[in-house]
């Protein structure tokens, strides 16, 4: 596989870094709530993870005034 192909393919999951960036919250907010299951999330083994369907889905429980 050719590095242009490589790029090509989009990025499926998001560690808990990029996705605590992305919503504007702490790492430590993540993974409290990860622990308790409170927001949606992958677990790859031992790595939590976030595709943007779980990101949407943290939002929209957050508009509604329903995010733990």
């Amino acid at each position: 596989m050719s590095t242009a192909q490589v790029q090509a393919i989009p990025k499926i999951f998001l560690t808990v870094e990029e996705a605590a960036q992305r919503l504007g919250v702490t790492v430590g907010w993540i993974y409290e709530r990860t622990r308790r299951k409170a927001i949606p999330h992958r677990k790859l083994g031992k790595f939590v993870r976030f595709t943007e369907e779980d990101l949407r889905a943290i939002v929209e429980a957050a508009a509604k005034g329903i995010m733990q």
